[in-house]
């Protein structure tokens, strides 16, 4: 029976006191350090908001330099703030619409896609991929990487007007570069993907276009066709009708074109010149009678 009391009571001895306390203490620090750390982070925290906002009123005052000094402090200064993505969002775009310089603004909106990437989020990275896309294409002449860009809005936005913007986009800068079979695959994804948008009826119009560029009229007559008897109520209609005339002219079928040029007597916003080919189309085949 003492053995066995000796064994229970074994938690009320010196080892066992000295045991508790340890516990005690040690739950004591890690508190106390679990505090000190949120006081830390919670004032960085706040810090980096004040910054936010002080830089937000410069740049609303067009001191547009300080605004940008404002953002690269918070950004050295609070690193692990959750307003860093946003600080170098803001710094790329002041940079780049009142300073001009392309290349830092550049790194800028890299900086916010690597870290909204890293931290799980995407408040900013669609935004900073647009802006990227557009320096590419634009200011620096970088087409590729612009594509690239815009193919990435592509497979992450799931805004289907972005989407479908930057598929139009990648087709313009492929026609640029002279890929014209390319520039044709991405518009018909967008007709094919989207028929009831109002970019299908342009992406016909740019693929026509980009045959009718080249006299490839046989190819383009058809897809002229499938926009104005499609889509007749779409401001391009008038237009593919309009080529597809031309087309028919070029390729001595007179009578098709007299007829495509009649449907756009009334409602062609050059009457005088669809009149000057009416004219023009009845004498020829009037003569050739």
């Amino acid at each position: 029976m003492r053995a066995n009391q000796g064994m229970n009571g074994q938690g009320s001895g010196p080892g066992g006191m000295f045991f508790l306390k340890f516990i005690s203490w040690s739950v004591l620090i890690a508190s106390a350090v679990f505090v000190v750390v949120w006081v830390v982070g919670s004032r960085g925290e706040w810090m980096s908001k004040r910054l936010m906002s002080v830089a937000e009123r410069k740049w609303q005052q067009d001191d547009y330099l300080g605004a940008i000094r404002d953002y690269e402090n918070l950004i050295e200064a609070y690193p692990k703030s959750t307003l860093i993505p946003e600080a170098y969002y803001w710094k790329g775009l002041t940079v780049l619409l009142y300073l001009d310089d392309a290349e830092v603004a550049v790194a800028a909106f890299k900086k916010v896609i690597q870290l909204e990437k890293v931290r799980g989020v995407s408040e900013h990275s669609l935004s900073a991929r647009h802006r990227l896309a557009e320096v590419y294409e634009r200011q620096l002449k970088r087409p590729t990487e612009a594509i690239s860009t815009y193919e990435s809005i592509v497979a992450t936005s799931d805004d289907r007007e972005q989407v479908l913007a930057s598929r139009f986009r990648i087709g313009e800068l492929y026609y640029e570069m002279g890929d014209m079979a390319q520039a044709r695959v991405e518009w018909d994804l967008i007709v094919e993907n989207a028929p009831k948008s109002p970019w299908a009826p342009s992406a016909l119009y740019r693929k026509a276009g980009s045959y009718f560029v080249s006299g490839a009229c046989e190819a383009a007559v058809p897809v002229y066709k499938t926009l104005y008897t499609t889509y007749p109520k779409n401001e391009n209609s008038h237009f593919a009708k309009f080529r597809a005339a031309n087309c028919f002219e070029m390729d001595e079928q007179p009578a098709e074109a007299l007829n495509l040029y009649k449907e756009l007597e009334e409602n062609y916003p050059d009457p005088e010149m669809i009149k000057q080919k009416v004219d023009a189309l009845n004498a020829l085949i009037h003569q050739d009678s």
